[in-house]
């Protein structure tokens, strides 16, 4: 019996024990449960700074900023409400309603989301007077761009709203936030975005807010983004532009000293302003779904042409460094050359000599028949026409062809350079 009571005795003192460290632990070693009682109590709001402008060369202001206001929901704080009422004020459906409550509430019942983005200033001024009805909702001030010179889009790229998987991969975005999607943009998001900003509030029972919090001990200032200069001259951008219209195709205009790009021209292109608010998901599917003009796709960066004549200089080079043409080298032209059996294995010559033509004619002419010559001596130097084709592509290369273009911007398509 004594040791019963004796093991009665221990494991209340045990139990005690537990009891009085738990206590311990939940009140003064851990503030988690503090912070779940202060989220009730306060209110964490963003504050997004500006983006960074974007000028050319030449100082010129291409790209600015613009006020856009969301209203944004928090679903766990959203209370009975006149929908009918509230949806009039947002000029949306009572449907579009429910979809974007359900779609705000799966992506978190207590985090803050976009519930309709980029109010016209008109609209927000008159929901502004009447918010304090709809507990649950807020407006949001935000900048959206602006297009001052309705040029480059190709180049400039354009901000939109940020995606799933984005979201899931950095934490600094959340639902509804705008992300460069293209372009320069995109390229530096980073740079153009800034720090968001952040506000702590703090609630009455009523859900009401009285004041900042801990008198805005903890709130932090948005840091605007930096500004860009980019080398493109825009008022040659713009005559590039204006000489491509109504055609199809790319103008790339470089400094030869640097490699600086100073126009990157792609036809057909569109005015960068309309991928800008509410209108952007309208135009971007218009522009994606043009399959013949397609003004999103950049012919300069992702485009793949044959060289054409031009390209009779770099085959010049190479038979001058193989050794197999000299300066002085001739060749007969026909007014055309058989490069096979077949009846129309047959290209024409433009250049007009019909006989003999040395190597500055040939250049100046640009003689199909003369540098064709040039290109099957190449191959033929090589005890194989497969080793002489790899010379030959290895060659072309080390120009930089067959490669990137070696620009920042986030696309591109490299050339084809075939070999054996």
């Amino acid at each position: 019996m004594k040791s019963r009571g004796n093991l009665l005795i221990f494991l209340t003192i045990i139990i005690g024990l537990i009891f009085i460290f738990r206590l311990f632990y939940l009140q003064i070693a851990t503030d988690k449960y503090k912070i779940k009682a202060d989220h009730i109590a306060i209110k964490k709001i963003f504050t997004f700074p500006e983006r960074g402008y974007i000028y050319d060369r030449n100082k010129k202001l291409i790209v600015a900023n613009q006020t856009s206001y969301d209203v944004m929901i928090i679903p766990r704080d959203v209370k009975p409400l006149d929908t009918l009422e509230f949806c009039s004020l947002l000029k949306i459906t009572k449907e579009n309603f429910i979809k974007k409550f359900k779609r705000a509430k799966r992506y978190s019942p207590r985090l803050a989301s976009v519930f309709l983005k980029q109010l016209a200033k008109e609209d927000y001024a008159y929901l502004q007077e009447k918010m304090f009805k709809y507990q649950g909702f807020y407006i949001q001030k935000r900048s959206i761009r602006d297009y001052p010179i309705k040029y480059a889009a190709n180049v400039l790229g354009y901000i939109g709203e940020v995606n799933e998987s984005k979201l899931k991969k950095d934490s600094y975005y959340q639902q509804g936030e705008l992300i460069g999607v293209s372009g320069v943009e995109k390229q530096y998001e980073e740079l153009l975005r800034g720090v968001k900003g952040v506000k702590w509030y703090q609630k009455d029972n009523h859900n009401k807010i009285i004041g900042s919090y801990k008198n805005g001990t903890l709130d932090s200032l948005a840091q605007i983004g930096k500004d860009l200069t980019l080398t493109l001259d825009i008022d040659l951008q713009i005559y590039g532009e204006k000489l491509m219209k109504n055609k199809r195709g790319a103008i790339i205009a470089i400094e030869p000293s640097s490699g600086e790009i100073l126009a990157l021209v792609t036809a057909p292109s569109y005015d960068p302003n309309l991928m800008v608010g509410r209108k952007r998901a309208k135009y971007s599917t218009l522009f994606l779904n043009d399959k013949i003009n397609k003004p999103m796709f950049d012919r300069g960066l992702k485009g793949q042409y044959a060289p054409g004549s031009p390209f009779k200089i770099v085959n010049a080079l190479i038979g001058l460094q193989e050794g197999v043409i000299t300066t002085s080298s001739k060749f007969t032209c026909k007014g055309s050359y058989r490069y096979g059996k077949r009846t129309r294995a047959v290209m024409r010559c433009h250049c007009g000599t019909y006989g003999s033509v040395n190597f500055n004619r040939a250049i100046s002419k640009s003689c199909n028949s003369y540098f064709s010559n040039t290109y099957r001596k190449i191959i033929e130097k090589y005890d194989s026409p497969e080793n002489g084709m790899d010379n030959w592509s290895k060659k072309v290369k080390s120009f930089g062809f067959g490669n990137y273009l070696g620009t920042d911007l986030p696309q591109g398509n490299p050339g084809l350079i075939p070999d054996a």
